[in-house]
């Protein structure tokens, strides 16, 4: 099992003491044993986090790609929390996409999503983009989620909670997508991707400040629960 690692992958400073942290840049670099349980875990916090009916990775979508990077956290039992990410080159320029991130109920509240932000942007050399940002990508339909990405952008699109338009971040929103989905089709300007999320629902819940107003938005644009808004923001380091 992977709460085991022993000395075989180095972990990373972690501002818990209760919680070891991981991080692979080139998720490839994960040993072939240690796949399957790992990828067991994930898709189980995400089964508990979503109403599941199959799993979200899986051999043919697999986070071991190279084209991936993996941020893991575990305690003492196993697995509580994951970050996927890719670091891409969009409209010329580096941009990152936030793949997917779960904490297990239990473990929220606790910093964990902004520990992982925080650690995205790091690994991926925003910083070196100065005050202009970077492009910042991800697909959600939960209003936490998306609130708290939009929080650390310049201007994002769609842009939930105003009127404004940016056409440049909508045509690197549509590049972005393109090529993490080729196939899938984006309704402009909405960018709404119609069954994104046909596998798995989302847990409703009572939402509060800058989420239920995201919320109460995604309501109007989204109704499907299979729907998703695929949004790109520039983000502060």
């Amino acid at each position: 099992m992977l709460q085991n690692l022993g000395g075989r992958y180095q972990s990373i400073p972690s501002p818990w003491a209760d919680y070891t942290v991981h991080s692979f840049p080139d998720a490839s670099r994960i040993d072939l044993s240690d796949r399957q349980s790992l990828m067991d875990a994930m898709n189980g916090i995400i089964a508990v986090n979503w109403k599941a009916t199959e799993p979200h990775w899986t051999a043919e979508s697999s986070p071991f790609d190279p084209s991936y990077s993996l941020i893991l956290v575990h305690d003492t039992a196993g697995l509580v929390a994951f970050s996927a990410y890719r670091i891409m080159r969009i409209a010329g320029e580096p941009a990152i996409y936030r793949s997917g991130t779960e904490v297990l109920p239990a473990h929220q509240g606790r910093g964990l999503y902004g520990f992982f932000t925080s650690e995205v942007l790091k690994c991926s050399g925003a910083a070196e983009h100065g005050d202009n940002g970077v492009l910042y990508g991800w697909r959600t339909r939960n209003p936490i989620v998306w609130a708290a990405n939009a929080k650390i952008c310049e201007k994002v699109t769609p842009s939930l909670l105003d009127d404004a338009e940016h056409p440049a971040l909508q045509a690197a929103c549509v590049e972005m997508c393109g090529a993490l989905y080729p196939g899938k089709s984006l309704e402009v300007p909405e960018m709404i991707m119609r069954g994104a999320y046909g596998h798995i629902k989302h847990h409703r819940q009572a939402y509060r400040g800058a989420a239920s107003l995201v919320d109460a938005a995604m309501s109007r644009v989204i109704p499907n629960s299979a729907d998703a808004l695929f949004s790109v923001g520039y983000a502060r380091v």
